[in-house]
């Protein structure tokens, strides 16, 4: 493992969003439940090994692991219950997971690492999805 693995291994809580309720409601997400998932506050725990990437999201209603591998398209079961395609690569201290979804819409998530903390920022091919930033502090 380098260090810049080490670096982003580490459990992160959410601190706050931006557009993120705009994100989902304008990929279809229904206005309240988007608001109510907007409101979560997530614990997101991140392990890397070698090519191996563990992201796992637990909530109070539950959890979920994604398995990825770097460089690599997995099948990815994500907080919705539903399974997409992801390949995910890094640079420094950036990890990058370009998914698509069963419709065929294409999703990225980038996750920016520091000693602090993370921010994931998320886009959409389709230029009428706002991009989305959650912000986490590492603990």
């Amino acid at each position: 493992m380098v260090d810049s693995d080490r670096h982003m291994d580490g459990v992160y809580r959410l601190t706050r969003n931006e557009n993120f309720r705009e994100h989902l409601m304008a990929q279809g997400i229904d206005e309240n439940k988007a608001q109510e998932v907007d409101q979560l506050r997530p614990l997101l725990k991140i392990n890397i090994e070698g090519n191996d990437v563990t992201i796992s999201t637990e909530m109070e209603s539950g959890s979920t692991t994604s398995i990825l591998k770097l460089d690599e398209e997995v099948e990815e079961m994500i907080a919705l219950d539903m399974t997409i395609k992801s390949k995910s690569t890094m640079e420094d201290n950036r990890l990058k997971i370009h998914s698509e979804g069963p419709n065929g819409e294409v999703g990225i998530r980038i996750f920016e690492f520091s000693e602090t903390g993370m921010i994931m920022t998320l886009y959409s091919d389709d230029p009428d999805v706002p991009e989305a930033k959650r912000f986490y502090e590492r603990i």
